[in-house]
């Protein structure tokens, strides 16, 4: 969101202490009594979905196709780059009276090539071409993990090869006069000082000039029309819900203390954790706080939930739930372009590994279809160019590594392994367990910015906010809105702004939806109605829209259901392959958090290297 890495979560509460009765019994397994982010994934940015295909958009200042990169020779020209710049006046078509950018961003293959669906690895006499280049690491999957991956890697030789033609996954971005919003994912979480994530920052340039903005602050949100600041301080609650609120308050500043950390500390005294994995989040909330909540609360941890999760409170479990609410209390990094600036950091620093080394790291448009063992190391094989009647998958091309890094979903991760049911059928299995949910998000290109200034509004409306799936899915409704420029230090060109729409689709079906000749067409017709009232609510002319952006996400985050982690479930998802093969990306922990992705990501190029 990672993000729609996502990357949204409820603000903490005001409260300063626990009371009574709050958090568990005498008889709880001991809490841990620090903050250790320094091995945690924190947050919720949710991402790590599988980059494919890539419909350039309409009006794009410049092409963003890349050729095949020669075999280790010549550096990437710089093509691949995560932010994509936009023209300043862009070609639209009207739907409803409002201009739309025809077709999806994100997931834009075509409907008839929908990637892994068909045997793309069926080569010719079986057996893929021979190696034609020999790499220390190859990885495949060019989002955060994967970028992370190879910087961490970066002194050694390297290849990061990525399906879509820029690197990003759904941290992926796009510029429009001077300023950057994300396709996906918004923001993360500060880290610890002197911890790894802070050094990575560090070393990528975030903190350079004026330093990220930190966005800290109450929960905004619209009620009946109206905009309310803090949903903890609304006038609406009745005196004996107030009570029950201020209990939550409580609640979240102590989960802020004793911190869920996932992924979860290998010490006798975070047992805990995996037993808070085991019930759902809107079950411990509940019996937390001795019942129901307010309505108006459940709706805004529902909201939240959906744009965090991409599911409601009722489908994650409290470990996740947690951890992800939390983590509010650290206050949250806002960069231009979102968690495209966080990516862009990643990038330039692979970009000035390949200028200074003389040498090719960054492979986009290079669709990996199979890996397997190949005597001492491990043959990759992709395709590049596009698709022809004698060559339906491309052209195919190899290279050896003596590892390989999977950074891309498991959901397709398991069909570019032929050999895993037979070198580790428990592995393969439990790859086939990792579910996934459909996201969509939408950027408003405004030439004028909004009269109202602010971070996050979650959209609750009046009575009948969805609270269920099927509720969900006969709502299709808009959760919540991000003003893109929030982390920029000024307004774009003549005051220009973007809005960043989270629609989550939180039913299981919703991703088929997003498929077929229709859907494109069918979103923007009930997105247009919704996008009036939102408009309106924040002080934006619609006349001064100049264009709307829609990116669909078919398999956007990982679900953290009850009972995946205390089952032991991420174990399995982690284990390397005869120590060759590795898997980092936030699958590995089934949350969609930029922090998993990093940390994984770290953990794994340490392991390679101290090999």
């Amino acid at each position: 969101m990672t993000h729609p890495d996502r990357s949204k979560r409820i603000t903490a509460a005001s409260s300063s202490a626990l009371a009574p009765g709050v958090g568990g019994s005498p008889d709880s397994p001991p809490l841990l009594s620090r903050r250790a982010l320094l091995h945690a994934g924190l947050g919720a940015a949710g991402l790590g979905l599988l980059g494919v295909g890539a419909a350039r958009p309409l009006g794009v200042l410049r092409s963003v196709a890349a050729a095949a990169h020669p075999a280790g020779v010549a550096a990437s020209d710089g093509v691949g780059a995560p932010i994509l710049d936009l023209a300043s006046t862009l070609r639209s078509t009207i739907v409803d009276g409002l201009p739309f950018a025809e077709g999806w961003t994100g997931d834009s293959f075509s409907d008839d090539a929908l990637p892994f669906h068909q045997c793309e690895n069926c080569f010719e006499g079986g057996v893929p071409p021979a190696p034609s280049e020999e790499v220390d690491v190859a990885i495949v999957g060019g989002g955060l993990a994967g970028l992370a991956t190879a910087h961490a890697l970066r002194h050694r030789r390297i290849a990061l090869l990525e399906m879509r033609d820029r690197m990003g996954g759904v941290a992926a971005g796009e510029r429009w006069r001077g300023t950057a919003c994300s396709l996906g994912s918004a923001y993360f979480i500060v880290p610890d000082p002197g911890s790894e994530l802070e050094r990575l920052y560090r070393e990528i340039g975030l903190w350079g000039g004026e330093g990220p903005s930190i966005a800290e602050g109450a929960l905004s949100a619209e009620i009946d029309g109206a905009i309310v600041r803090d949903i903890l301080e609304w006038e609406g609650f009745t005196a004996q819900e107030r009570s029950v609120v201020r209990r939550y308050a409580e609640l979240v500043r102590f989960f802020g203390h004793e911190y869920p950390e996932i992924p979860v500390p290998k010490r006798p005294e975070a047992r805990w954790i995996l037993e808070l994995d085991r019930a759902s989040l809107r079950d411990d909330v509940e019996h937390r706080l001795g019942g129901p909540l307010p309505q108006r609360l459940a709706e805004a941890i529902q909201a939240y939930c959906y744009s965090s999760f991409g599911v409601g409170w009722q489908e994650i479990s409290a470990a996740a739930g947690w951890n992800f609410i939390a983590a509010e209390e650290f206050g949250r990094i806002v960069l231009p372009g979102g968690n495209a600036g966080l990516a862009e950091g990643l990038w330039r620093s692979l970009r000035a590994a390949e200028r200074t080394e003389r040498r090719s790291i960054l492979r986009p448009a290079s669709k990996v279809v199979d890996v397997r063992l190949d005597g001492a190391g491990v043959r990759v094989t992709w395709s590049t160019g596009r698709p022809t009647k004698e060559a339906p998958f491309g052209t195919f091309r190899s290279l050896r590594a003596r590892h390989v890094v999977m950074a891309n979903a498991k959901f397709v991760a398991k069909w570019m392994l032929p050999e895993l049911p037979r070198l580790d059928a428990e592995k393969f299995e439990a790859m086939q367990q990792v579910t996934t949910c459909a996201y969509a998000v939408v950027n408003v290109l405004v030439e004028r910015a909004a009269a109202r200034r602010f971070y996050d509004l979650f959209l609750l409306g009046g009575d009948g906010f969805p609270m269920d799936q099927g509720a969900a899915e006969k709502a299709i409704k808009v959760m919540d809105v991000l003003d893109g420029g929030y982390g920029a230090s000024a307004a774009g060109e003549g005051g220009s702004t973007i809005l960043t729409l989270y629609w989550a689709l939180p039913w299981p079906s919703a991703r088929f939806a997003l498929i077929g000749p229709a859907a494109w067409q069918e979103h923007a017709a009930a997105l247009a109605p919704q996008l009036r009232e939102i408009v309106a609510l924040i002080g934006v002319d619609e006349r001064s829209i100049h264009q709307i952006r829609m990116s669909r996400w078919g398999h956007a985050m990982p679900i953290p259901a009850p009972n995946a982690i205390a089952d032991g479930l991420p174990e399995k998802l982690r284990r390397p392959i005869a120590g060759r093969i590795w898997f980092a990306n936030q699958d590995n922990w089934l949350l969609p958090a930029v922090e998993t992705s990093l940390l994984e990501a770290l953990d794994v190029a340490a392991s390679i290297d101290a090999g």
